[in-house]
């Protein structure tokens, strides 16, 4: 019996006196904490005799600030949502080696994007012209209408007159078309050049768009070319978008065309 009671003595004794806390007056030990501390209910901040202190609320982080006077609260912390993962769904890049000419002036006015493709030998409509090489189609399943569409299209410009006797300048512009399912072909990118300088003379196109808040569908895109001012008279030129129209200075390999498709996902 008398063994017993010790042994609950000793037991209750080392209950009472091997407690931690944090700000007690008067500590028997104290805690040094390597590693991580695991707590298993709350985590109260900032209380004493009659005040409970604050356990903080879910999403909330503990924060510990001062150099030398430290000062501890809970903290909300907000992160931006963002876009979330996208992942490559389909990449595909397609050539054409045709290339559209052309002999006379066409329109020079202004493109509206989602405007449909026309083709005119009149000088108030864009006279479109397509690079049947550069045409390719993709899916989107995504339904969050998160997903992109990056399509990047190069090609080559040169004018050129039989009988050359000076500089020109021929003026142009490409687009890139896009249809959903059964519904119109619309534009949606479009940018203007003019190539300038003696007969011959050729220059680099780039055009690049990104397509956001895609819905799901299929879809086909696809490149085109206009020509705009190419001069009359004595100063008409003759223009070549993806294929040479002087081959003294580029062959058809420098003039072809490209178009890279690049479709991004949510996963």
């Amino acid at each position: 019996m008398r063994n017993l009671f010790t042994y609950i003595f000793l037991i209750t004794f080392s209950r009472c006196y091997s407690q931690v806390g944090i700000k007690t007056l008067t500590p028997e030990k104290t805690l040094d904490v390597n590693g991580g501390l695991n707590i298993r209910e709350e985590f109260r901040l900032n209380g004493d005799e009659t005040i409970k202190g604050s356990a903080g609320t879910d999403g909330q982080i503990f924060s510990v600030t001062g150099d030398t006077v430290l000062s501890d609260e809970y903290k909300t912390i907000k992160i931006a949502d963002g876009t979330g993962s996208l992942t490559y769904t389909y990449l595909n890049t397609t050539t054409d080696r045709t290339g559209v000419k052309f002999a006379a002036t066409g329109s020079t006015g202004a493109y509206l994007l989602n405007s449909a493709f026309t083709t005119s030998t009149e000088t108030t409509t864009p006279n479109w012209a397509r690079l049947t090489g550069n045409t390719d189609s993709f899916s989107i399943i995504d339904t969050t209408k998160k997903s992109k569409a990056i399509l990047s299209f190069q090609t080559n410009a040169q004018i050129a007159r039989s009988a050359p006797s000076g500089n020109y300048s021929g003026s142009f512009a490409c687009g890139i078309f896009v249809k959903k399912g059964s519904g119109p072909e619309e534009l949606k990118a479009v940018r203007s050049d003019v190539v300038r300088g003696a007969s011959g003379s050729y220059k680099i196109f780039n055009l690049n768009v990104t397509l956001d808040n895609l819905d799901p569908g299929l879809y086909t895109v696809s490149a085109a070319c206009s020509n705009r001012n190419l001069g009359s008279g004595a100063g008409l030129v003759n223009l070549g978008i993806g294929t040479p129209v002087d081959a003294t200075f580029i062959n058809q390999d420098m003039s072809q065309s490209t178009m890279t498709v690049t479709v991004l996902q949510p996963f």
